[in-house]
Parts: C-alpha cells; sequence; structure tokens
C-alpha cells in the first residue's frame, strides 16, 4: 500500500509539472554566426534551398530592440548567405542578441536561430557556440 502512494505522489508530481514530452512545441535554438564580411556585420546560419526568413528579433539589452516579421513577403536565404540584419545600428560596447525563425516547405518546422556576440574596437566577438556549416 506505501508503495503505491509514493508512486501516486511521483507521477501526480510529473503531471502537475509541466515537463516537456515529445508532443510539446518548444523552441529548439540552433547557433548562428556572426562575422565581418565585407566591412559589414554578417550573420549565418546553416539553410537548405527554398527555405525563407519568416522573421527577425535584434536586442541589445537595453532599450535598442527591433522585431520584424515577414508575413507576406518572406526573404529567401541560401546556405552561407549573411541574413538580413535590416539595418539595424550595431555599436561598438555592446552585446548583442540576434534571433531567426527560418521556415521551408509545409513539411518542415520551423527552425530556431540565435547568436550571441559584442562588439569592441578590435571586432566581433561571438559569446555564441558556433553553427555547424
Amino acid at each position: 500500500m506505501m508503495m503505491s502512494k509514493k508512486f501516486v505522489v511521483i507521477a501526480l508530481v510529473f503531471f502537475l509539472s509541466g515537463c516537456p514530452g515529445p508532443m510539446d512545441r518548444l523552441p529548439v535554438d540552433k547557433p548562428a554566426n556572426v562575422i565581418m564580411r565585407d566591412n559589414q556585420l554578417c550573420i549565418t546560419a546553416p539553410t537548405r534551398p527554398g527555405e525563407y526568413v519568416s522573421s527577425v528579433q535584434i536586442s541589445d539589452g537595453k532599450d535598442n530592440n527591433l522585431r520584424k516579421t515577414f508575413n507576406k513577403d518572406p526573404i529567401k536565404v541560401s546556405n552561407g548567405q549573411c541574413l538580413p540584419t535590416l539595418n539595424y545600428d550595431f555599436k561598438t560596447n555592446h552585446n548583442y542578441v540576434v534571433y531567426y525563425n527560418i521556415e521551408g516547405n509545409n513539411f518542415d518546422k520551423t527552425k530556431y536561430f540565435s547568436v550571441e556576440f559584442s562588439i569592441d574596437r578590435n571586432g566581433i566577438h561571438q559569446t555564441s557556440p558556433l553553427s555547424e556549416k
């Protein structure tokens, strides 16, 4: 009898805690990369043909935030191409985090890419893990 009470309590804890399971839709960020290309900040992510950017979010952790979704005119991207930064004013001595939602055909799930970096007088320093090429 005591064993079944313990089992019930443990089972209730798991059910009530909201632990993620196989049907939960929790986005998993995949790493992107940031480099300088042609004297411009360039963020890249591993993409496949036919994929497109459906939203961009850029933040410096303060008040300079930008969020843009492309419902009607998504931006097509190819592997190795710089992802759009929407003329965001990146400044030295700031830390940034950038998120991209990249979608494909109706059968693919949305991919969530992110990159964290800082800029100083010596250049760009990526603080998040590098993506696979």
